[in-house]
């Protein structure tokens, strides 16, 4: 159970109860991933809207199924471990249908994303504001925010916090403080600058972020990251949706799983993991269908499994994704059947799944014939 005394607790209780019967002013969701950023930074942002400098109402939609949020292992963990109910959050199935939610909203913040999932496209018009570090693609230019690249969208928030709190009235919870920091030490790898991807602002707000949270990063950060990477319970399908983005690049379907096992050890676990991930493509009706693979011990590896609905499709990237992810084909395990699904090592390193998206799109986009 959460401190039902905590003020943000009690802000996400109100505005989950408001929901349910009056016009919202701003409805602030991240990405579809529904990733550890995207879950603190809405709430972080509903917060200032609704106590910053000009207070509306604005409630932090989390953008999966409540029995869904089972698969997000990290969030679980980030709000248990600083008092915040996971019942008073508001997830998309609270109010069916969404659209019963969405008639009575004014407006869109988007966090952690700058173009909307499939879901909330069709809604488009109503996106008033973007706070976001990914690629800018520059698709709602009158949006008012900003996409700065930091090392998390957490830091964005933050830095608005910080400057709100100047005043006394308007104090920095110390859950919000540790949720903040939870996001930004998990995004930055414990803020090493090793890892590429720090900035001093990362830095400077988590500094900031820690003093008023009063704990120790590096044990925080080490639970983050045993938390998130806890599958133990999860099947193929588990695996392949609790971090999954879906992007559309020209006419094409591409939906990402990002998964923190090793594709090795994946197969040999499942020896119809390939049946899994072509299943899991028809039923989320993907053109294309990968997972980006990650193992941090004994030492940080990545690689990469590709399916996609037609054999000219793959013909048409496989070239694209071998020069720019240096790929080295994995051979299957005794018995194991790929069938239409390629299994790669990754040798570059660096090239996250935020990083691989703008190329796909770059590439697409110059294709007046995808297949």
């Amino acid at each position: 159970m959460g401190n039902k005394t905590d003020p943000l607790n009690l802000f996400l209780s109100d505005a989950r109860s408001r929901a349910q019967t009056q016009d919202i002013d701003m409805l602030v969701f991240g990405n579809e991933a529904t990733d550890l950023d995207s879950v603190v930074s809405a709430i972080g942002l509903a917060w200032v809207l609704g106590n910053g400098t000009n207070p509306c109402s604005a409630l932090p939609l989390i953008p999966t199924k409540r029995d869904d949020f089972r698969l997000k292992t990290e969030s679980r963990w980030v709000l248990s471990q600083t008092g915040i109910d996971i019942k008073n959050l508001f997830f998309i199935d609270d109010i069916q249908p969404l659209e019963t939610l969405i008639s009575r909203v004014r407006g869109f913040a988007l966090v952690d994303h700058n173009r909307p999932a499939n879901g909330f496209l069709k809604y488009e018009e109503k996106i008033k504001f973007i706070m976001d570090h990914h690629e800018d693609l520059k698709l709602y230019p009158y949006a008012l925010g900003r996409i700065e690249p930091v090392g998390s969208c957490a830091t964005l928030v933050g830095e608005d916090l910080i400057k709100e709190s100047k005043d006394p009235a308007k104090k920095i919870p110390q859950s919000l403080a540790a949720l903040l920091l939870g996001a930004i030490l998990i995004d930055t790898v414990n803020l090493d600058p090793k890892a590429g991807r720090v900035t001093p602002r990362d830095q400077s707000v988590a500094k900031h972020l820690t003093s008023i949270a009063g704990l120790d990063t590096d044990t925080f950060y080490q639970g983050i990251r045993a938390a998130k990477s806890d599958i133990r319970e999860m099947d193929t399908r588990d695996l392949l949706r609790r971090d999954c983005k879906t992007f559309q690049f020209n006419k094409v379907s591409c939906t990402v799983a990002s998964v923190p096992l090793d594709l090795e050890r994946w197969m040999i676990r499942d020896m119809n993991l390939a049946t899994g991930i072509e299943s899991y493509a028809k039923e989320v009706q993907a053109d294309i269908l990968m997972t980006m693979n990650t193992q941090r011990m004994p030492e940080f590896s990545r690689g990469i499994s590709v399916f996609c609905k037609s054999p000219v499709l793959f013909t048409t990237i496989s070239a694209m994704l071998a020069f720019n992810l240096d790929l080295e084909i994995i051979t299957p395990p005794q018995g194991f059947a790929c069938g239409d699904v390629h299994f790669f090592r990754q040798g570059n390193l660096s090239l996250s799944r935020k990083k691989l998206e703008p190329i796909l799109d770059q590439y697409f986009s110059k294709m007046e014939h995808p297949y």
